[in-house]
């Protein structure tokens, strides 16, 4: 029965493993020696590698997947892929550490975990079943540090192959006859975890330290770590890295039309439209032919025009489209975009100049209100005002400016309404102190007669008897009632 459980128990234990890593040292164990080997480094070289610790660790914790894709040849000859890597990152070392520099460090030091780690030849049950203990004994373990000496890989991992495999076969013996973890295993863990904490220091210091000799590296290397670096910034989003990160990267190798494209679909993908055309016009520039990438830079900019018309913004959206056209004259909305834009445009300068001659009458009549209040006809008056609010209920919203002139104005014209009715009623309180026989009606009434000299004659008569009735009927009744 224990058989049974402890053969299932291992299979799990194989699954885990192998989603995870096809070397010994899991995740955790990988992490803590990559971290260990920054700060010793950090210290020993005076390196700006704390400062950049999450890049270096986010290296190290690819998985596997990526990590052939970045460097297929760590598949089948990890120490050929780590040599290759030594090269790549002292031909493109910068100035000043940078986030994907470190990124391939951290790369560069999973790499060297997985080449110095236990057990790479036994069997993968017992590598499993290792790696699981390891996982939760690598956090009290206790590390010892070597002097740091520059790594030729072929050799230095020749050696420390030699080193690290001589326990091999006592681990898989205490393992099958399930004394396990609890042997050799622990007492020789901290040599272990240190033998691969050194190795990556050894190595990192082979690539940082100055006046190295530049190795062979091709320009299709240089170009797949440029490439593999603007994909990276443009993951992460910052447009003022990106932008930085692939000045740095262009100043390697010439990108080629398909790597700026690369880049262009990335940055779409990730939000950042506008740094995405200009990948794609770059790729254009080179190639002028490249159908499908004018298209994408016509599309981008529609979709920029359709939200300039959707805001009202309608010359941007017109410069919009006019850029669509011009990027690709075959666009299937481009162009008819365009020309609805334009109709617009001359659709709504009409009804501006409609709502400004609208506030210019409106004007006009308040203007010619006030002449008629200074001569003492304030009837007059009151009715020259309401039609100015009439014309100001022709004044739409649609205009903020002329918009907000229109409340500006109503707002005077009703002030100055109620003023006028005061002076009216006033006035009519005294007639009819003074004159018993004043007759209100009948003097209202002849106020019609006197304004046919007035350049308004034909607006007022049609409407001032409704006007007068209106008047007379916000007076208090005593007031309507003297005769």
């Amino acid at each position: 029965m224990f058989r049974i459980k402890f053969f299932f128990y291992c299979i799990l234990l194989t699954f885990i493993f192998y989603s995870v890593s096809g070397y010994c040292w899991g995740p955790t164990a990988q992490i803590s020696i990559i971290s260990n080997a920054i700060h010793l480094l950090d210290k020993e070289l005076n390196t700006s590698l704390k400062k950049l610790e999450e890049d270096l660790k986010n290296g190290a914790g690819i998985p596997d997947d990526v990590l052939y894709s970045l460097v297929p040849t760590a598949r089948t000859d990890i120490v050929r892929a780590i040599e290759t890597e030594i090269n790549l990152l002292i031909a493109v070392k910068p100035k000043k550490i940078d986030p994907y520099y470190a990124y391939r460090l951290g790369i560069l030091g999973k790499l060297t975990a997985q080449a110095t780690s236990p057990l790479q030849n036994a069997d993968l049950t017992i590598q499993t079943l290792y790696n699981a203990d390891v996982e939760k004994m690598i956090e009290k373990v206790s590390l010892r540090t070597n002097p740091r000496q520059r790594v030729n890989p072929s050799v230095y991992f020749s050696q420390l192959s030699r080193q690290i495999s001589s326990r091999d076969t006592i681990f898989e013996q205490e393992y099958k006859s399930n004394v396990g973890f609890r042997g050799t295993a622990s007492t020789t863990l901290p040599e272990c975890v240190s033998i691969s904490l050194n190795a990556v220091a050894d190595v990192w210091y082979t690539v940082l330290i100055p006046n190295q000799t530049i190795g062979n590296v091709g320009e299709s290397a240089l170009r797949e770590y440029a490439l593999q670096g603007g994909l990276f910034y443009a993951k992460r989003g910052n447009p003022e890295e990106i932008k930085l990160g692939i000045q740095k990267l262009s100043a390697l190798v010439p990108f080629t039309e398909d790597m700026y494209i690369q880049l262009g679909d990335t940055l779409m993908q990730t939000g950042l439209s506008e740094l995405a055309v200009e990948q794609y016009q770059m790729a254009i520039q080179l190639n002028p032919n490249r159908r499908e990438i004018a298209r994408k830079i016509a599309d981008y900019y529609v979709d920029k025009g359709n939200k300039s018309r959707e805001a009202k913004k309608l010359e941007e959206a017109l410069d919009w489209f006019k850029n669509a056209v011009t990027a690709d004259p075959l666009h299937p909305e481009a162009e008819r975009l365009r020309l609805d834009t334009e109709r617009d445009i001359k659709e709504r300068d009409a009804r501006l100049a409609m709502t400004k001659e609208a506030l210019e009458r409106a004007d006009k009549l308040q203007n010619t209100a006030e002449q008629e209040a200074l001569s003492g006809h304030i009837a007059e008056a009151i009715v020259l005002l309401r039609q100015a609010l009439a014309t100001y209920d022709e004044v739409t919203d649609e205009f903020p400016l002329e918009n907000q002139q229109k409340g500006r104005g109503i707002r005077y014209v009703n002030n100055r309404i109620q003023e006028l009715k005061g002076q009216l009623l006033d006035s009519a309180k005294n007639f009819s102190g003074k004159y018993p026989d004043f007759d209100l009606m009948n003097t209202l009434t002849k106020i019609n007669n006197e304004i046919s000299n007035y350049l308004i004659q034909e607006k007022i008569e049609q409407s001032f008897q409704s006007e007068i009735q209106s008047i007379l009927s916000e007076l208090p009744s005593e007031i309507t009632d003297i005769k």
